[in-house]
């Protein structure tokens, strides 16, 4: 091009035509900068073009990841629920007479208090996005707010779960097994290794136990904070789901 227009320019030199040539050379400038221009244009476009469909996969993967955390917590939730219905029973029957005891399933109660949940959430889309430095392509700020928002909330729920367990080992099953039978408890979750055991228990100085009685007040107290800590995980899970429907492809 630069060597056209010299060429270009010596001939109207010669000729004499200088201002022809300032006309035809400002033209050429705007021709070629119009060029730049509308292919710079193009390539924005395409890029944007390309962003949208990612941002549009990613919030679609998003979507089905926290319908799956949203029935997760519902069924610990409903598990928890049953386990603070047996274990406000229990604490009830505290100091109980020995023919108050007799009439009740006490290790039906037992088993029923130890729920077997684990929260273990479903985070790979948003570990793949947060991790991998693709916020910038979800352009709804309360999409990425929420998002922070569960990553907190799960580390919560989790530091309650193992408050739970470690009272659960260290101070409730330690004090239980002085009194009743873990094999006849069991009996009530199928497990191959459980029957009836062949030795003596004995639930009436259990029941007498102001011991055992804090250890159960403060378990009540532990399962109501995991209880409302997933209550907040599942409010702001259906805060996602409820913003990426919109996005689903």
């Amino acid at each position: 091009m630069n060597s056209l227009l010299r060429k270009i320019w010596q001939s109207f030199l010669v000729s004499g035509r200088t201002s022809s040539y300032l006309k035809y050379a400002i033209r050429e400038i705007i021709l070629v900068v119009i060029g730049i221009l509308f292919a710079l244009q193009v390539n924005s476009w395409n890029q944007n073009r390309l962003e949208h469909i990612e941002e549009k996969k990613i919030l679609t993967n998003l979507h089905s990841e926290f319908l799956e955390n949203e029935k997760i917590i519902t069924q610990i939730l409903s598990k928890l629920t049953e386990a603070r219905k047996s274990n406000r029973e229990i604490i009830k029957l505290m100091g109980a007479t020995a023919d108050e005891l007799k009439i009740k399933n006490l290790d039906s109660l037992f088993f029923e208090s130890f729920p077997a949940t684990q929260f273990t959430s479903s985070n790979q889309s948003v570990n793949n996005i947060i991790q991998g430095g693709r916020l910038n392509i979800i352009n709804n700020e309360e999409i990425i707010k929420q998002l922070y928002n569960w990553q907190s909330q799960v580390e919560a729920v989790i530091i309650r779960e193992s408050a739970i367990d470690d009272w659960t080992y260290d101070k409730m099953l330690p004090v239980l097994s002085k009194y009743i039978s873990f094999k006849d408890m069991d009996t009530y979750g199928r497990f191959e290794w459980t029957g009836k055991s062949k030795l003596k228990k004995d639930y009436y100085p259990l029941f007498q136990s102001l011991e055992y009685e804090n250890l159960l007040d403060n378990f009540l107290y532990l399962h109501l904070q995991q209880y409302e800590e997933l209550e907040k995980a599942e409010r702001i899970a259906n805060q996602i789901i409820d913003l990426t429907k919109p996005y689903l492809q």
